[in-house]
């Protein structure tokens, strides 16, 4: 089961031979029940790094911006690790009491698959529902780890990345005030059935890559007479959120296509 998973147990980086001689590649082992698991295999020069180390990471970043963070969602699926925060602090609204605030999220592998590194994205606080996106924020990769004599560097470029962020929030500019310009679009966007139509599969770029196993629930949440969810483009996009955002049992998956859809629907008002 993913979420009944440790992702602070023992991890091992052990060299691989065949017979008899030693190769390039290493095996990531993960300790579970008391077993170790293959979990990747990787090269001797990849920064394997304890998810507990990178927690200690965020910990300390979150501690030190100048903006009140606090933890909220932790992903593990054996091999991949996202660890989430939320600020309550909300920095601007799409109509009066549907307020925005900040998030950010630090993430790190065992099989090489993701780099360990952060990145933003923006919470709506009235169902706290996570928007990403690969267009408006940018995502950022460590370049030392934790015992080199580099990494509070490290750690400065990614305070002064997320207190710039937040700047630009606050003060309605660069991509943060475009982002937020295009959702405002959005609200305002009645969504027919031939713009849903459109949306998916002409004009929107992205969105028609998004598979129908997805966008299926989306559009049956979304199109529900009895979904809080208004039938704007706003409205599509929560439809989205609350599906991908507060999965039980996410996946990579979920964040990746949230990202898509909303780098989607934004190019679709842009």
């Amino acid at each position: 089961m993913i979420n009944t998973m440790n992702p602070y147990a023992e991890i091992r980086k052990v060299p691989l031979d065949y017979n008899g001689m030693q190769s390039s590649a290493y095996s990531v082992q993960y300790l579970k029940e008391d077993k170790w698991s293959e979990v990747g295999v990787v090269s001797n020069k990849y920064m394997l790094l304890p998810n507990s180390e990178v927690k200690q990471a965020a910990d300390q970043v979150a501690s030190e911006v100048n903006h009140d963070f606090e933890p909220d969602k932790t992903f593990f699926d054996g091999k991949r690790f996202i660890y989430s925060f939320k600020s309550t602090q909300e920095f601007d609204n799409i109509s009066t009491g549907d307020d925005l605030a900040f998030g950010m999220q630090f993430w790190n592998s065992y099989d090489g698959s993701k780099s360990f590194g952060f990145s933003m994205f923006l919470y709506r606080l009235i169902c706290s529902n996570g928007m990403m996106s690969k267009k408006f924020f940018n995502n950022l990769r460590f370049k030392h780890e934790p015992n080199s004599e580099n990494w509070q560097e490290s750690l400065d470029n990614v305070v002064q990345s997320i207190n710039g962020t937040v700047q630009q929030g606050y003060n309605g500019n660069g991509m943060i005030g475009s982002f937020v310009h295009l959702l405002g679009k959005l609200s305002k966007l009645n969504v027919t059935t031939d713009i849903l139509g459109d949306i998916r599969h002409k004009n929107a770029g992205m969105l028609s890559k998004v598979p129908v196993g997805t966008w299926g629930p989306i559009v049956d949440r979304f199109t529900d007479p009895n979904s809080p969810n208004d039938k704007t483009g706003w409205g599509l996009v929560n439809s989205a959120t609350d599906i991908l955002w507060h999965k039980e049992k996410p996946t990579m998956a979920s964040y990746n296509q949230n990202a898509e859809i909303m780098d989607g629907l934004c190019h679709y008002v842009a």
